[in-house]
């Protein structure tokens, strides 16, 4: 099921059957002893309420606060304020699909399409056959790549919006581009390894009732899933070089930094200091931005950062 109707649009006598996020469900009894549920709606456009009247005792169990329903409902207005009749309300069972994703859930400042055309011109910029075989396999696949387009980057660290992690991956390769003009470095590896070394994360997350780890996430880590992902695609390449899987997977493993920090390797050879250390920056800065956005104190401060072990000052 596509999302069509969107509550910006919701006008009264509106019949909406469509999906939306619940954001709160209560269950009260009436005057008359009657049961009614009271709920919130919402998708990327806004939020709604809704009042179910009948059947309250068979649709109670079928959803909870959290879940993506599919609605039956009519718009009415009470006391001056529009409001959805529901008939009828169900969790989504199947996964929503990747094209809805940003229907529901908060999205970067930058539009993904604009993110999109700007990976598609620096994974053309990739001089080396055998890396830009291996971008031709990930854009064949449909499923890695519309994954790895929409999805967060992380549940609650930085860049945690539908694309971010697409807009992290980008911004490290752009440095890494940058850097390597000013103090050398193999550049296709650069790109290469700046795009490639959060894609385990692909497989770690997921989208439903939020931003989530998968059981596959918690127990391998998007570290070991980013390897297993890009082995498998250079798997299906006739006379890959060795030397440049190893690479790869060096890059992939090492990222992190320090084996405290989650990496099995510390970076051996200077591209992969490069993504290290521009990973770490990009994830840190962004991190902190996004902290300070919802989470200031007063005009100057923020509040204190668990992780970072900080307040943040402001600079006008």
């Amino acid at each position: 099921m596509t999302k069509t109707i969107f509550v910006r649009d919701i006008a009264r006598g509106t019949e909406v059957n469509d999906l939306f996020i619940v954001t709160k469900k209560g269950t009260y009894t009436a005057k008359n002893n009657s049961r009614y549920m009271m709920i919130g709606l919402k998708d990327s456009t806004g939020s709604i309420d809704g009042r179910i009247w009948e059947h309250v005792d068979e649709l109670e169990g079928l959803f909870d606060k959290g879940d993506i329903v599919s609605v039956q409902s009519r718009a009415k207005e009470y006391q001056d304020k529009l409001q959805l009749h529901v008939t009828d309300i169900r969790r989504l069972d199947s996964d929503l699909a990747v094209c809805d994703i940003e229907h529901f859930y908060p999205c970067g400042t930058v539009q993904r399409s604009l993110l999109e055309n700007e990976y598609s011109e620096i994974i053309s910029g990739i001089g080396n056959e055998h890396l830009k075989r291996l971008f031709d396999l990930l854009h064949d696949d449909r499923q890695l790549k519309d994954r790895f387009m929409a999805y967060p980057a992380s549940t609650g660290v930085h860049h945690v919006y539908v694309g971010g992690l697409l807009e992290h991956s980008l911004s490290v390769a752009k440095m890494g581009m940058a850097v390597a003009s000013l103090i050398e470095g193999d550049r296709d590896i650069i790109i290469a390894g700046s795009i490639l070394h959060d894609i385990g994360k692909i497989q770690e997350l997921e989208i439903k009732r939020g931003f989530r780890f998968t059981d596959r996430g918690r127990l391998l880590g998007h570290i070991t899933l980013g390897v297993m992902i890009v082995e498998d695609l250079i798997g299906r390449i006739d006379g890959f070089p060795q030397e440049m899987t190893d690479i790869l997977t060096h890059i992939i493993i090492s990222h992190h930094g320090l084996e405290e920090w989650g990496s099995p390797k510390k970076p051996m050879f200077p591209e992969a200091l490069i993504v290290h250390h521009l990973d770490n920056l990009d994830s840190k800065v962004m991190g902190v931005r996004e902290h300070m956005r919802d989470n200031m104190a007063d005009d100057r401060w923020s509040e204190y950062h668990r992780l970072y072990e900080a307040k943040f000052y402001k600079i006008n």
